[in-house]
């Protein structure tokens, strides 16, 4: 008993602890997508490798189309390198900016030349040179600046939008902030003046300027649209971005969450290591107090940071990371010394099952010698009630017996009975039939000895025609036969009737008659099967007979053979 309130106790203090432990860690609770969302994005963080993998998969195919390519060729394959590289290894970027520079057709294709200035203004944009950036751009020619340069004067645009943003989000200053911010507005404007912006771009540019203008709901409503057409698996990252921004001016964390999943989810799988939307995913999830996830993000974004180079982004992670690091290591420091009390418990509860083992393990022994015991005389027991059960299938099989005894003999006496009951009821009509014959012959007697002792032998005659007419004696014979059989089995012509088929029903003409088939099964009924009596009992030659029984039999409902079977017990 002591042992088990010792169990109980500790168990207790077990659940107590764990309570404790999952009480204070609550991550956000937000909305089943999201929560999916950020499922995947957990997995692509632990597996990166394999899209950096993917992502220079596709860098290498590129270097092996420039080795052979020429011209212009080559250039647009070096272009699609650097931008490949821009956002992914900022280094490695530079390397085919000066390929480009390197090229015959650089140093007289001014356009060739301003762009590769606007690309070398975005490795220093990304590196956190600024100064350096705006230098590059600066000698960008301004007369190739216009409409005929479309691709060139989007690039540029958004190139100074980009950078003015940056340098307005991360000054210290508030008079160089408010500066930046308003060259940053300008170049919004810019980009939307233009013809090559056009669609969803433009939409989310317009978005963008909301949102820096305070006005987050338009921005939202702005984007709805594009939203809905796209799809969890596919996300546009500058669109979901824009939206997250959005919901984040708007204090929805739950909806800022989802959209900056999305583009997290999206600048993975492109394989960029230069990228906002994690660590400021990472910021929200610690807010909301999911540290550990937090941590791992804002890791993984320090990570690739570094190995892009992207100063930047290096700087945005190293101004939070500290205080998540330190948020991250209180509870792991808090989790060990959980995790050592429930082990110091652990061992406790062990000790104490152990001792209940050997308590058990005694109590197990003397409750397997009762068993013992116990099945022995189960097992006595089992084989008494087994001859019982012999003793008692014999008393049933002799009962049974006794009761197919007892009915065969209920049916032998209702056969008797039936036998006797017919031979009363015959006896008595052949004897009332007897004294009617001999008081007609008595009678029959006198009156022709007084015709003949007067000499009337005419009269005589007419008398012997009319007392012996053989028909009117059959008649008579047969009206007596059917009564008496219907007295005895009143229900006959309907029982017979139900053996026969619908259609061939036999209907008699007078009631408490029967017809001749009738007659002749009345006769099975009583027990003459034989034809030839029944043919002489009933005044026929033995083929009428025959004929007649063949005739019924086919009309039976049954088999022809089974039918006089079943009459005879009717």
């Amino acid at each position: 008993m002591k042992q088990f309130l010792l169990i109980t106790l500790l168990v207790s203090l077990f659940t107590s602890i764990s309570i404790s432990t999952s009480a204070q860690s609550k991550p956000l609770v937000l909305n089943e997508p999201t929560q999916k969302l950020l499922l995947t994005l957990d997995n692509m963080v632990k597996n990166k490798a394999q899209y950096h993998a993917k992502h220079y998969e596709r860098i290498r195919q590129l270097k092996a189309l420039a080795h052979k390519a020429k011209g212009y060729n080559k250039y647009n394959i070096y272009k699609n390198i650097f931008d490949l590289y821009a956002h992914y290894q900022t280094d490695s970027a530079q390397v085919y900016i000066d390929a480009m520079t390197r090229l015959p057709e650089y140093k007289s294709d001014v356009v060739m030349q301003a762009t590769l200035h606007i690309a070398q203004a975005e490795i220093y944009a990304v590196s956190a040179l600024y100064t350096e950036a705006i230098s590059e751009l600066e000698k960008v020619p301004h007369s190739l600046i216009n409409h005929e340069h479309a691709d060139l004067q989007l690039y540029y645009f958004r190139t100074k939008r980009t950078l003015y943003g940056w340098m307005s989000d991360y000054t210290k200053i508030p008079t160089q902030h408010h500066l930046w911010a308003e060259k940053t507005m300008n170049y919004r404007d810019s980009l939307l003046s233009i013809k090559a912006t056009q669609g969803v771009h433009r939409a989310i540019i317009q978005a963008d300027k909301y949102n820096a203008l305070g006005q987050p709901q338009k921005a939202i409503a702005l984007l709805r649209p594009y939203v809905n057409k796209m799809s969890e698996s596919h996300p546009m990252p500058y669109i979901c971005f824009t939206m997250a921004h959005a919901y984040l001016l708007a204090n929805d964390s739950t909806q800022a969450a989802y959209y900056l999943t999305l583009t997290a989810i999206a600048d993975l799988r492109k394989g960029t290591c230069e990228y906002q939307a994690l660590p400021i995913l990472a910021q929200v999830l610690f807010r909301t107090g999911d540290v550990k996830r937090a941590y791992t993000y804002l890791l993984c974004s320090m990570e690739d940071a570094n190995f892009c180079k992207a100063g930047l982004r290096a700087i945005e992670v190293s101004n939070i990371f500290p205080i998540i690091d330190k948020q991250y290591k209180q509870q792991e420091k808090a989790q060990r010394h959980r995790d050592r009390l429930l082990i110091y418990l652990l061992i406790a509860l062990l000790v104490a099952l152990s001792g209940t083992v050997v308590y058990l393990r005694k109590q197990m022994i003397k409750l397997r010698v009762m068993r013992r015991k116990q099945a022995l005389s189960n097992q006595q027991l089992a084989e008494a009630n087994e001859q019982m059960k012999v003793a008692n299938l014999k008393l049933q099989e002799a009962l049974d017996e006794v009761g197919r005894t007892n009915e065969e003999l209920q049916r032998t006496y209702s056969q008797l009975r039936m036998t006797d009951k017919m031979k009363e009821e015959y006896i008595a009509r052949y004897l009332n039939r007897c004294r009617m014959y001999l008081d007609q012959l008595s009678e029959f007697r006198s009156t022709t000895l007084r015709l003949i002792k007067n000499r009337r032998y005419d009269d005589i005659a007419q008398s012997l025609q009319k007392a012996l007419n053989a028909k009117t004696e059959q008649a008579q014979f047969y009206a007596d036969f059917d009564a008496a059989f219907l007295t005895l089995f009143p229900n006959f012509v309907e029982a017979f009737n139900a053996l026969l088929q619908p259609d061939h029903n036999i209907q008699v003409k007078k009631h408490g008659q029967l017809n001749t088939e009738l007659r002749i099964y009345a006769l099975i009924r009583l027990g003459i099967h034989d034809t030839s009596r029944i043919a002489h009992f009933l005044d026929y030659s033995t083929a009428t007979v025959y004929n007649y029984r063949s005739k019924i039999r086919n009309k039976a409902l049954c088999a022809p053979e089974l039918f006089e079977q079943q009459v005879a017990t009717l």
